[in-house]
């Protein structure tokens, strides 16, 4: 073998640097004339002056299937797990759209059922609804926001996200894999998990369980990102409690929490906004090592303006409460959500 040249590796070299310094650069150059252009796009006037336009076009970012009109979903198994306090506990299977077997826990108050709130209530990354129903490690960060709901007297289902932690439940896979399959035909994995709950929207208001007056949403952290862009795109949730989630989405930019164009027509902003002007507070703790709860002050600033511009003040609400990455431990912000319902 010939003996050619080399020389020795230099760590943070000053051409990886400048390359990655000036990526970094363009990137924060073009959100500003993101901006300008979201500007021209969206502002409170123009979006209620045309919502469903908007809500269109917001669907349409999140891409397939949530585009697609549903199919109706099938119960297959409402099992009976315990009578806990005020409910009745019930492990519900469903198959939605068509061929996906999925599942959540129903808590269904014993007395009166049909004249109560429905709200949804969804787990955040490595969670399952065991766990924000209080059912498996007491809840953890969860505080017992699910068990909290149904104590003030509301029906809970709590969905199964593809968010479970693999070595403490297996079944492993792989979201952001997924997700890239999705967005190989048109769609993403949060439009597809969006679907499914209004799927379960679907069944439980047909069936006379939730009705589609007092039925609202709640989640922390992936669950409070789900619970926004659910009450976005489906007008059936009529209120909202958002918890460790509101942001910068640009600072924190997941895969899965970034979609084509979205800095040029609907950040965290203006999808919170197509809430509007439906009761919605946003949570997040002064201690959140994940988020930035200054930031969230401002995003908060801005989506306050869309209800402020159609007289609904009182319908937003934002709340920096004393806590890391979890539920607040007051109940202020569920009292909030059920106000609404």
């Amino acid at each position: 073998m010939p003996k050619y040249y080399s020389e020795e590796v230099k760590r943070d070299s000053e051409h990886h640097r400048a390359y990655l310094d000036g990526i970094n650069k363009f990137l924060s150059d073009e959100k500003e004339n993101a901006e300008k252009q979201r500007e021209k796009f969206i502002s409170p006037e123009k979006y209620f002056k045309n919502t469903e336009k908007y809500r269109n076009k917001l669907i349409k970012t999140f891409g397939f299937p949530l585009t697609e009109k549903r199919v109706a979903p099938v119960l297959k198994e409402k099992k009976f797990v315990a009578r806990d306090g005020n409910v009745d506990i019930y492990r519900m299977s469903f198959v939605v759209l068509g061929c996906v077997e999925s599942y959540g826990i129903y808590f269904e108050q014993t007395e009166n059922p049909k004249d109560k709130p429905f709200v949804f209530c969804i787990h955040g990354g490595e969670g399952t609804p065991e766990t924000i129903s209080s059912i498996h490690f007491d809840s953890g960060n969860y505080n017992h926001l699910a068990r909290r709901i149904t104590d003030k007297g509301a029906n809970v289902f709590a969905p199964q996200m593809l968010l479970w932690n693999t070595e403490t439940y297996g079944t492993e896979y792989k979201r952001s894999y997924i997700d890239g399959r999705f967005r190989q035909l048109g769609g993403s994995i949060t439009a597809f998990e969006l679907s499914v709950l209004s799927s379960y929207a679907d069944y439980f208001i047909e069936h006379g369980i939730a009705n589609k007056d007092r039925t609202g949403v709640a989640g922390l952290s992936y669950g409070g990102m789900y619970a926004v862009c659910f009450a976005a795109v489906d007008t059936r949730i009529k209120a909202c409690y958002s918890c460790s989630w509101v942001n910068d989405c640009f600072v924190q930019s997941w895969a899965d929490w970034s979609y084509f164009n979205a800095q040029k027509k609907f950040t965290t902003v203006e999808t919170c906004a197509m809430i509007a002007p439906r009761p919605l507070v946003v949570a997040m703790g002064d201690k959140d090592i994940l988020f930035d709860s200054n930031i969230t002050v401002k995003t908060c600033d801005k989506v306050k303006e869309y209800y402020a511009t159609l007289g609904k003040s009182s319908n937003f609400k934002c709340v920096i409460f004393d806590g890391v990455h979890e539920t607040d431990k007051s109940d202020e912000e569920i009292d909030f959500l059920l106000s609404g319902l």
